[in-house]
């Protein structure tokens, strides 16, 4: 007998039922039905569950799919005996189902599978994946065939976007997961849809280029994060000198965990030789005990401005580590021109900030104006032709306000 004579017979059968009802004076009789209906209704629950979790191997269309789970939802819902998953959950551990996930979860939705506000199992933890959930899952499985795996897998992402069952705020809790070669194209899409989070993005309490240094055997990913940080932050050279909560920055977790070779030569792969970057600048400022193997690496960075105009010796001076005692040759060669030239950012001359930077070097000051005692005159003009500006300006807003009130 045909799977569709069945079902027309069942059918006749139910339709005499229904009219039976008000009828015929014996509830022991519906009673008995309900208990066949029930158990009828979850064997349909159970076959149609167990299908959902073969998704990899029948490959079934799309449309089809979605024809099983809206005439039974309650499959949904139905776990793997062994696993323990969700048809949502399960589809994503191949390439071949993975694209059925959008689907499950936009009907999933409606039924409140794995809880409430849980977006269908989108957000449910899989205990065996520590904890994790399907959408972290999604972003960080992969497979030897990566390439093919990483397509399908970021289809399936873009059309959880487009139906805002993946949305913006998650991404705070994705883009470290998905920080590996092998899915590489998932987290450019993510870092791309929201680069903030890149550098302010945080797990367990550190930022994430520092969870990923931790964490991570070699290098690969740290490379990842860091040159796709240097798309979107190129003036502050990406992550490579954001601090911990201890003011540790990456390149020293780097450093300290993988070597000063290893390290470099995964910045040099992000940041080449001739760069126009202001490198140095952030090494003085941020990383000073390894300003000389960038300058090694990246000699002619000196010649650079930063984005606020400052010359590296500039950048030396404010960064108040350097004085005449520790680094007598830095002062003994600047020129005529440089020890003249005021700062852009403080609008001071060098002997000013060498006097209000770290502890006020006296010594440094003392030569700086020994090359050039003038400036000092300067600075005093400098200072009564402001102030005088300033009570000129302050006499001209106090009458237009009595004129005003006039």
């Amino acid at each position: 007998m045909s799977l569709a004579k069945v079902f027309v017979d069942l059918n006749d059968v139910m339709d005499t039922v229904i009219k039976l009802e008000g009828k015929l004076n014996d509830q022991d009789f519906f009673n008995d039905i309900k208990e066949f209906a029930t158990t009828m209704m979850n064997g349909f629950t159970q076959a149609t569950g167990k299908a959902l979790h073969r998704l990899k191997k029948s490959k079934p269309s799309e449309d089809t799919v979605k024809q099983m789970v809206k005439g039974i939802p309650s499959s949904l819902s139905y776990k793997h005996g062994a696993t323990q998953l969700f048809p949502v959950q399960s589809v994503m551990w191949s390439s071949r189902s993975v694209k059925y996930l959008p689907i499950l979860a936009k009907e999933g939705i409606k039924h409140n599978v794995g809880g409430i506000d849980k977006r269908g199992g989108l957000l449910t933890a899989i205990p065996r994946e520590l904890n994790r959930s399907t959408l972290q899952c999604l972003v960080n499985l992969y497979s030897t065939s990566n390439a093919i795996t990483c397509d399908t897998y970021l289809n399936a992402m873009k059309e959880l976007r487009k139906a805002d069952l993946l949305v913006k705020t998650d991404i705070q809790k994705l883009l470290h997961l998905a920080c590996y070669p092998a899915t590489k194209k998932r987290f450019e899409y993510l870092a791309e849809w929201d680069p903030d989070s890149l550098m302010t993005g945080t797990c367990k309490g550190v930022p994430y280029i520092h969870h990923i240094i931790n964490t991570s055997k070699s290098l690969a990913s740290f490379t990842m994060y860091l040159r796709t940080s240097l798309k979107y932050y190129p003036r502050q050279i990406g992550c490579l000198f954001q601090k911990d909560s201890d003011g540790k920055t990456a390149i020293k977790s780097a450093i300290d965990k993988h070597g000063t070779d290893k390290t470099f030569k995964a910045i040099h792969e992000c940041i080449p030789t001739d760069t126009t970057l202001p490198i140095l600048h952030h090494a003085t400022k941020d990383a000073p005990e390894y300003v000389n193997d960038f300058s090694v690496r990246y000699p002619s960075a000196i010649y650079l401005r930063d984005e606020n105009g400052r010359s590296f010796t500039q950048a030396q001076l404010a960064a108040g580590t350097k004085t005449f005692e520790n680094d007598c040759l830095l002062f003994l060669r600047l020129s005529d021109g440089e020890i003249a030239e005021v700062d852009p950012v403080t609008k001071q001359y060098p002997f000013l900030t060498a006097a209000t930077t770290g502890t006020g070097n006296l010594s440094t000051v003392y030569f700086l104006l020994s090359k050039n005692p003038s400036l000092l005159d300067r600075y005093r003009e400098q200072v009564t032709r402001e102030r005088t500006e300033e009570q000129e300006g302050a006499s001209t807003r106090k009458r237009a306000r009595e004129e005003q009130g006039e």
